[in-house]
């Protein structure tokens, strides 16, 4: 487990935020499901995450927490349930669902048309009449998924991603690399955003390296760049996919320092993690996945002194 460490060269990250009441549902996820070819990889998830949360989500390797994160901003599109952000539906289809009964639905038509002296005409009708109802919920869909691709984009401006391998462009300076984006998309001039950039620079202790390149930096240090890209764009909420994993042990306590001054200031932040230090001192909930359902959600005090899963009693006395 690693400590979370105090660096005196890091001060308050607080970040110009949107008026936002804390406690209102940012996300909400219902049904959520994932299939890569024949395997379900998230079967049904639920999740609600509210302004000012920070949740971590643990669980064993291949269960699904890189995949639910991924499916928050459509990196990976899901393949059944709702996302909800702030109120709009960024997905919503039921499409495995809908598809299903359509397909047993034409296979017993086809069955009472051969059945025909048997079978009265209202029974056939009957299926019929349901064939074409969701034939035209399958149709609505389609044009819901076209009117949500139109305003995709700024949907996803309002969740940042902070991933495992930092994703920096090599051929970029530090500085080019966190105010591409925003001025790319317009949210900032590039004076204004190279002068927030110094500044965010300057709270994670790396000012001086604003006109080096990735190479030039340890993994610690790429990984806090990461996080200032992400903060550049004043998201409302940041995903952080596994953000230690690929850091040398004595490196890890910098950038959970970071995070953890992010979530002092408010910050609303979901992170897969295997940092059980961090999610029991951190975060105000601790979610456990596995087999691609949340199997436990609470808050940490609860979820490390009193699991009531017995999978999650297992993996707990593993990591523990």
């Amino acid at each position: 487990m690693t400590k979370i460490k105090n660096q005196p060269q890091t001060a308050s990250h607080s970040v110009e935020r949107k008026d936002i009441k804390i406690g209102e549902i940012l996300i909400e996820v219902k049904d959520l499901c994932k299939q890569f070819e024949d395997t379900q990889v998230l079967q049904g998830v639920n999740l609600q995450i509210k302004k000012g949360d920070v949740v971590a989500v643990v669980g064993p390797s291949g269960c699904g927490k890189s995949t639910l994160l991924r499916c928050l901003n459509l990196l990976e599109k899901p393949t059944a349930g709702t996302i909800t952000i702030e109120g709009d539906n960024i997905f919503n289809s039921y499409s495995i669902y809908e598809k299903q009964k359509l397909n047993d639905i034409n296979k017993q038509i086809k069955l009472l048309k051969k059945q025909k002296q048997k079978v009265s005409s209202e029974i056939l009708d009957e299926y019929v009449a349901q064939k074409e109802k969701y034939l035209s919920l399958l149709k609505e869909e389609k044009q819901t998924d076209k009117e949500i691709a139109k305003t995709l984009n700024k949907h996803r401006e309002k969740v940042g991603m902070v991933f495992q391998q930092f994703n920096l462009f090599p051929h970029m300076t530090i500085m080019q690399n966190i105010t591409f984006a925003p001025v790319k998309l317009k949210k900032l001039e590039l004076a204004a955003a190279q002068e927030k950039g110094l500044e965010l620079l300057k709270k994670v202790g790396l000012s001086e390296r604003a006109n080096d390149y990735p190479s030039a930096l340890s993994g610690g240090q790429k990984q806090r760049v990461a996080i200032v890209r992400a903060l550049l764009m004043n998201p409302d909420v940041i995903l952080f996919d596994e953000p230690t994993s690929a850091l040398d042990p004595e490196m890890v306590g910098e950038v959970l320092s970071v995070m953890s001054d992010l979530a002092k200031d408010g910050m609303t932040m979901m992170v897969v993690t295997h940092e059980m230090g961090f999610a029991r001192e951190v975060a105000n909930r601790v979610v456990f996945i596995d087999e691609g359902k949340i199997v436990e959600d609470s808050a940490p005090q609860e979820f490390f002194n009193n699991p009531k899963n017995a999978r999650l009693k297992e993996f707990l006395s593993k990591v523990l």
